[in-house]
């Protein structure tokens, strides 16, 4: 749902000829019809991927973006949309959609202040309420004039309990190499999403359904919500 700028393709080194755009014209999506939209990755990942024009960006509304989200959690337990630091009908329909969202931000004043104005206008646009956005600090570091508590208080949400290290060592090389899911397990940072995933109730007993979750780059938003779950 970053439908210009969308990465996630480049993080795991896929080309593929189909998009989100691809379903942007279809009322009934099918689940043959979504089947040949998704690529699945080698992980067990299923991808659907920003078009690659991002022009084409524009052909998903806020309707089809709804149509997209509902039948994606329809077919998947666990559902993540990155819908980037620009906000336009389509992302908003899927922020308003999540049961949680996430917004991500690095804790600087410029990232700091530019979380404060997304949570002020998604309140303007009646797209999320600021007692319901989960703030997650990414790139932090112990000795960061920035800490969570103070992000807390100049976004007035809710803050993580886990913060993402600013250790970018170690997602260098599997980053330009296009296999950031080959990070190791003893990195911190792999290990901080982890216990984030926990934290928000993504990991859950065997037999259990898990939620729904819809992330974005250093700063952006990330919603989930309960599979059949109601707003």
């Amino acid at each position: 749902m970053d439908l210009q700028s969308g990465d996630i393709a480049s993080y795991l080194d896929v080309q593929f000829r189909r998009s989100v755009a691809d379903l942007a014209s279809i009322t009934d999506i099918s689940p043959r019809v979504l089947q040949d939209a998704v690529y699945v990755h080698e992980t067990g990942l299923s991808l659907l991927l920003a078009p690659a024009e991002g022009e084409r960006g524009e052909e998903v509304t806020d309707r089809s973006a709804r149509q997209v989200v509902s039948a994606l959690r329809g077919r998947h337990e666990v559902v993540v949309l990155d819908c980037g630091s620009r906000l336009d009908s389509a992302n908003a329909a899927a922020i308003e959609m999540a049961d949680t969202a996430l917004l991500v931000t690095t804790p600087d004043v410029i990232a700091v202040r530019a979380a404060k104005r997304t949570v002020r206008m998604w309140e303007r646009l009646q797209v999320r309420k600021a007692e319901d956005i989960v703030t997650l600090v990414n790139r932090h570091h112990r000795t960061s004039e920035i800490q969570p508590p103070l992000v807390q208080k100049i976004t007035g949400t809710r803050i993580a309990d886990t913060a993402v290290p600013a250790h970018f060592k170690e997602l260098a090389a599997v980053v330009d190499a296009g296999r950031l899911h080959e990070l190791d397990a003893k990195s911190t940072v792999k290990q901080a999403l982890w216990t984030l995933a926990g934290e928000l109730g993504l990991l859950q007993p065997p037999g259990q359904p898990a939620k729904e979750l819809t992330r974005a780059s250093d700063r952006g938003s990330l919603g989930l919500r309960r599979r059949g779950g109601a707003r």
